[in-house]
C-alpha cells in the first residue's frame, strides 16, 4: 500500500513537472517579434498559475485518499489491529494519554508568610503523598497538572519545587484516580502525613470526585545509555 501511494503521488509529481516545462518551453519558443507578445506571455503566465494550482489541489486529494486507503487497511487487518491496540495501552501505561475516572484530589497551602516549598520538600510530605497514594490504590497520579510516572523528579530546587525539570508554586494541587472508597480509608485511617503537615502549617483540602482528569505526560528525559535486553 506504501509503495502504491508513493507511485501515485510520484506520477503525479512528474506530471506536473512536464506540464510546467512544457508551458515554458512555449514561452520561451513564442514569436517575441508579435506586438501582442506581453498580452500572450501574460496569458501563458495566467494559464500555467491555474495549472498549478489545479495540480496541487489534485495532489493534495490524492494524499487523502491514499491516507484513507491505509486508514481502511489497518481497520482490516487483524494483526495491525492487534498490534494499535496493544501500543495505545502501552501509552496509556507510560503516561502518554490522558486519563479519567474516580479518584482524589488534595490541595496543599498554608497561612504562613514563609516560602512552603522548603517545607514540604525539605521534609519529604509530597513525595509521601504520592507515594501512599500509590499504595492505597491511586493508578494515576498528577501534581499541579503535572502528571508523575516512575521516572518522574519531585526536587527542591532553591525556594521552589521543581516536577519534570518545571517549576511549581503553593497551592499544590495532587490528584490520584483510583478506588474512592479506598482512598477514603487511606485518608481516614491509613496516614498521619496531614497530622504531621497540620503541625508545619499546612492546610489539606481534601474532596472526592467520580471524574476526575489527568492530563497526558508532556515531557521527560529521553533514554540516552538504557538498552533492551533481549530473553
Amino acid at each position: 500500500m506504501k509503495k502504491t501511494s508513493k507511485l501515485i503521488v510520484l506520477i503525479f509529481f512528474t506530471i506536473f513537472g512536464i506540464t510546467i516545462g512544457i508551458q515554458f518551453n512555449s514561452m520561451i519558443g513564442g514569436d517575441f517579434t508579435s506586438p501582442h507578445k506581453n498580452e500572450i506571455e501574460a496569458q501563458e503566465v495566467s494559464d500555467l498559475r491555474k495549472t498549478t494550482e489545479d495540480m496541487k489541489t489534485r495532489i493534495i486529494d490524492l494524499k487523502k485518499q491514499v491516507d484513507t486507503l491505509e486508514q481502511e487497511r489497518a481497520v482490516e487487518s487483524v494483526p495491525l489491529q492487534k498490534l494499535k491496540t496493544t501500543v495505545d495501552e502501552y501509552k496509556f501505561l507510560a503516561g502518554y494519554s490522558s486519563a479519567s475516572g474516580p479518584g482524589i484530589t488534595i490541595v496543599l497551602d498554608s497561612d504562613l508568610q514563609e516560602n512552603i516549598a522548603e517545607i514540604i520538600e525539605g521534609r519529604r510530605y509530597l513525595i509521601s503523598l504520592v507515594n501512599e497514594l500509590k499504595v492505597f490504590g491511586g493508578e494515576m497520579v498528577s501534581i499541579n497538572d503535572y502528571r508523575v510516572v516512575g521516572r518522574s523528579e519531585i526536587t527542591l530546587a532553591g525556594n521552589h519545587i521543581n516536577v519534570h525539570g518545571k517549576p511549581i508554586a503553593p497551592p499544590y494541587i495532587i490528584q490520584a484516580i483510583g478506588s474512592t472508597d479506598s482512598l477514603k480509608r487511606y485518608v481516614e485511617h491509613g496516614t498521619i502525613l496531614f497530622e504531621l503537615m497540620a503541625s508545619n502549617g499546612i492546610t489539606s483540602n481534601i474532596k472526592f470526585s467520580e471524574d476526575i482528569k489527568i492530563p497526558a505526560l508532556v515531557k521527560e528525559k529521553p533514554l540516552q545509555f538504557s538498552n533492551i535486553v533481549e530473553d
